[in-house]
């Protein structure tokens, strides 16, 4: 599976209260960024679910949480979870919105 990443290392840094000009975890945001969208598109597989071309708002959001976890649980693994909490109410949004029926589709 090739992974595209659905946000950038700059959308994680606010997230982490890391100033956007400030690059000295760059390399290592990219990477966390990447294993963000990773588990983003597996999340999605297990629902059927694949995400579109142009990045929906709530899974661009579920990444920059996931990322953010990532990075943070290296360095402090307990406050790391209200990321991980903050990610998946984005994705399971985006999930439930994919899942409702549109009107007059059925």
């Amino acid at each position: 599976m090739c992974v595209v990443d659905y946000c950038e290392a700059d959308d994680v840094k606010p997230e982490l209260q890391i100033a956007v000009d400030d690059l000295t975890y760059d390399d290592e945001l990219e990477d966390c960024v990447t294993s963000g969208s990773a588990i983003v598109d597996c999340l999605l597989k297990v629902e059927g679910l694949t995400v579109p071309a142009v990045v929906p708002q709530n899974v661009k959001d579920a990444t920059i949480f996931f990322a953010a976890w990532r990075f943070r649980r290296r360095r402090d693994p307990v406050g790391a979870e209200a990321f991980w909490i903050e990610a998946n109410r984005f994705l399971d949004a985006y999930i439930a919105a994919e899942k409702e029926p549109y009107v007059g589709s059925a």
